[in-house]
């Protein structure tokens, strides 16, 4: 859910910051599907960034988090692209690639952790919802897609709760338990880049 209360004026508790002022930090945990992509923190003109270059590759950081069991969760960040993977798509594991991916993890006590996925989708509409193909623990909301603003930095505000109970109507939210990033292009073979910027969350 976009965000358009007060949590979108910076209120609330910040339980979790990164500028990507310095070197990255060893509480960056890389985790692969195939190659590692490249990430590495640096300047885009005036913005301390992480840049994640992926020739073809597939790889995620994530950062644990200090997150109270309970309360209501807001994450903001910036992020940029290249391009999307060219014949990316949203719904078939063969070309599931996408330039950029922030997402939120949920401790579990069995199996990988269900997460929510903010994506810069290829194809998929705004606010549309999609599955990862080979999993239904993480599911997806399209934040931006295509294109269109690829070069341009955008600001985006989500309301974790609210887009919880839509992707889990079903499950009470679980204790988040990490902040990342994924991005990849291992399916499509493309070289695509993306950057990320102030991730924050933010809890009342």
């Amino acid at each position: 859910m976009l965000l358009t209360s007060a949590f979108a004026q910076g209120k609330g508790t910040v339980i979790f910051h990164e500028g990507f002022t310095g070197p990255l930090s060893a509480d960056w945990k890389p985790f692969k599907f195939s190659t590692l992509t490249d990430y590495h923190t640096g300047m885009d003109g005036t913005n301390h960034c992480l840049i994640a270059h992926s020739p073809g590759t597939a790889s995620g950081l994530a950062h644990a988090v200090d997150a109270p069991a309970q309360g209501h969760f807001i994450l903001t960040w910036r992020w940029k692209i290249d391009r999307c993977p060219p014949g990316g798509t949203d719904t078939k594991i063969a070309t599931f690639d996408h330039t950029a991916r922030v997402f939120v993890a949920f401790k579990t006590f069995i199996g990988p952790p269900r997460s929510v996925n903010y994506a810069w989708a290829d194809q998929a509409a705004v606010g549309s919802t999609f599955l990862h193909p080979n999993s239904g623990r993480a599911r997806f909301i399209t934040v931006e897609t295509g294109n269109a603003k690829a070069g341009q930095w955008l600001t985006e505000t989500r309301d974790v709760t609210a887009d919880w109970r839509r992707l889990f109507p079903d499950m009470e939210m679980p204790q988040p338990k990490a902040v990342g990033v994924i991005t990849d292009s291992d399916g499509t073979g493309a070289t695509v880049n993306g950057w990320y910027a102030e991730i924050e969350l933010r809890v009342k």
